[in-house]
């Protein structure tokens, strides 16, 4: 077993046709973790993406290997791959699938990384979301927020078990409780509260609750609080089937 198997692997996009890059403050706090950056270029549809690749190819690698080469040090693992694609949301997804990613970042620009919000439904995902957490907080100053809504008229007693729950798994962790807040909450409007919630924190960790990052970019939950809050989010993907292997490969021309 490599000395990485254990580390949660975070995919992180980067356009590559501008000058985008993900907050350093983002990059440091994924320091623990396999970090996958992907430059994906734009590719307008027919247009052949071979005729971007040849033109932009060495600029874009340079660009992408420039980022990476601020994020490593001996104790981060990082990998890079290009790739020049009509179709981002695909693209991603499929990345995250050949690079064995669970997280997948939407970078925005923060001022710090001190508070976390944890948005909680069910169970559903959750080990991978705590152990996540657990590993980015441990060696930082950042404090975790866990937060369940439940819809009007719903029995708060299971999301109290189940904070309870997470609650326990992150000090087994070895998370000082001190840095743990749980916040129970009934509202008709949960994604309201969530986004709200979001203002006084400066990321947020959300899970899939369907094995297909398209799908909740596009909609459901996770895809509302991206477009209602300016807060960047890590993605806790929720995968239909056991780990694939890494390949290592770049897209071929779509």
């Amino acid at each position: 077993m490599s000395k990485n198997s254990n580390k949660p692997s975070v995919l992180v996009p980067i356009d590559a046709s501008t000058d985008e890059q993900p907050d350093p403050r983002l990059l440091e706090l994924l320091k623990p973790a396999r970090v996958v950056l992907a430059g994906w270029y734009p590719v307008p549809h027919q247009t052949p993406p071979e005729q971007l690749k040849r033109a932009h190819e060495d600029e874009v690698t340079e660009y992408i290997e420039t980022i990476a080469s601020n994020l490593r040090d001996d104790d981060t693992a990082i990998e890079t791959v290009v790739v020049f694609t009509p179709d981002k949301s695909t693209t991603v997804d499929r990345l995250a699938d050949e690079y064995n990613c669970g997280v997948v970042l939407v970078s925005k620009a923060v001022k710090r990384v001190k508070r976390i919000l944890v948005p909680i439904r069910t169970d559903i995902n959750l080990q991978a979301i705590l152990l996540l957490v657990g590993v980015l907080i441990m060696d930082s100053e950042a404090t975790v927020t866990l937060l369940y809504v439940a819809e009007a008229d719903e029995d708060t007693g299971a999301g109290k078990i189940i904070l309870r729950g997470a609650t326990d798994e992150l000090q087994d962790a070895g998370i000082n409780p001190g840095r743990i807040d749980t916040v129970t909450l009934e509202s008709d409007t949960p994604i309201n509260h969530i986004v709200d919630a979001a203002v006084n924190h400066d990321l947020l960790v959300i899970g899939e609750s369907e094995p297909s990052l398209i799908e909740q970019i596009i909609g459901d939950v996770p895809g509302q609080l991206l477009d209602q809050t300016d807060r960047p989010v890590l993605i806790v993907r929720k995968l239909s089937t056991g780990e694939k292997g890494n390949k290592h490969s770049e897209e071929p021309p779509e």
